[in-house]
């Protein structure tokens, strides 16, 4: 326990070193030196002396554990697009409170959600927690029937109107990114995490919607998994594997403002990952890089600095009417507003010290912006907004 405690106060030294407020900057040369910070060794799980490494995609194991009676959520997403149109799908598999199979606390719940951003809906269904089933040592979740891993997903939805909302699909595996790093491995560092564990990938099969069937061939695909024991207090995403006239490169970046160690609430903690010509660019609050985002106007913007002296802006914009609204249920009953579109544009551009080595440009991209206020969303697109 002691060394526990001491692992835990050696991380929040380290991270509260990098929530010290930056001066202002308007150009992504004005971000000024990463930050020197000593990371703590990670510790591999006691339980079967697995060795997490940085990169590998074996985050299964970071999961409920039975006797934990604590706040606790977790969720598996999926979604895809269809070049060129204006279909898009998401796919979610959740449960809060796992432990609670009776009910005791009115936000527990297992659920499956889906949503046809070419319809402009999304779905949901509730269950009860006793219905949810996922495994440590792979990527399996089942809900009722509903049932995914890394390789398929299966689901079926009633409508309102009558009718289904039901898929049957294939994924590919394409590129892994660990946007975390070592703080992935920490339990309680901060209230979220959240792995990419398919930054890129391609789905197939088919999704019937009210009659109407979609079939998917490669398709750019993404699949995440989400868990803690709180929400932050905002957070933004961003996405894309289908970059114009740049086939392979992907772009996965997402955080916001979550709470460390219960006590305070770090800025700016996105991490950003981009594939670009077989080459891996990270971009980790948690290795001391420099990173900022806002959003201004409706307007997406991020600037960020690594130690090895790499840079990346990102520009992403979509119009209000392209968002939907997917809800999320906090282990205490808190709703948060999580507004996403699936077709938004996105602007890259890398460099390597002052040299520019890609411009990038999507019509395909993933943007997201979630609160626990749902009136915060509104005023994105109507001033400039320092998030904080």
């Amino acid at each position: 326990m002691l060394r526990r405690t001491f692992y835990a106060l050696a991380c929040a030294a380290a991270l509260a070193a990098l929530a010290a407020p930056a001066a202002a900057a308007t150009a992504l040369e004005q971000l000024g030196p990463a930050a020197s910070v000593t990371v703590p060794a990670v510790p591999g799980p006691a339980s079967d002396g697995r060795k997490p490494g940085l990169e590998q995609a074996d985050y299964n194991y970071l999961i409920w554990t039975p006797g934990d009676n604590g706040d606790w959520y977790e969720w598996w997403y999926y979604k895809a697009t269809v070049p060129g149109t204006d279909q898009a799908f998401y796919f979610c598999y959740g449960v809060v409170n796992p432990w609670d199979k009776t009910q005791s606390r009115p936000a527990s719940r297992a659920y499956v959600s889906a949503g046809n951003f070419q319809e402009g809906r999304t779905h949901e269904q509730n269950f009860p927690v006793r219905d949810f089933l996922a495994s440590a040592s792979s990527t399996f979740v089942k809900v009722g029937a509903n049932a995914a891993t890394d390789r398929s997903l299966k689901g079926r939805l009633p409508l309102a109107e009558g009718g289904e909302f039901a898929w049957d699909l294939t994924l590919e595996k394409d590129w892994t990114f660990n946007a975390l790093g070592w703080t992935m491995y920490v339990p309680g560092i901060t209230n979220i995490f959240w792995f990419p564990a398919q930054a890129s990938a391609r789905m197939s099969g088919t999704i019937v919607y009210a009659g109407k069937t979609y079939r998917l061939d490669r398709a750019p695909a993404y699949q995440d998994r989400n868990w803690g024991r709180g929400f932050p207090k905002w957070w933004a995403w961003l996405v894309s594997n289908h970059f114009k006239g740049s086939p392979g490169t992907a772009l996965a970046a997402g955080g916001g403002m979550p709470k460390v160690l219960g006590s305070f609430h770090m800025p700016n903690a996105m991490g950003i990952g981009l594939r670009h010509n077989g080459r891996e660019y990270a971009f980790r609050p948690s290795k001391g890089d420099i990173i900022k985002l806002d959003i201004n106007f409706g307007r997406w913007e991020v600037l960020a600095r690594n130690r090895d002296g790499q840079r990346i802006s990102i520009s992403a914009y979509a119009p209000r009417e392209k968002f939907l609204l997917l809800k999320f249920m906090a282990p205490e009953g808190r709703e948060f507003y999580d507004y996403e579109a699936l077709q938004g544009n996105i602007k890259v551009k890398l460099y390597e010290g002052e040299k520019l080595v890609a411009d990038l440009e999507t019509d395909e991209g993933g943007i997201e912006f979630g609160s626990g206020e749902p009136q915060d969303f509104a005023r994105l697109f109507t001033a400039e907004h320092k998030l904080q």
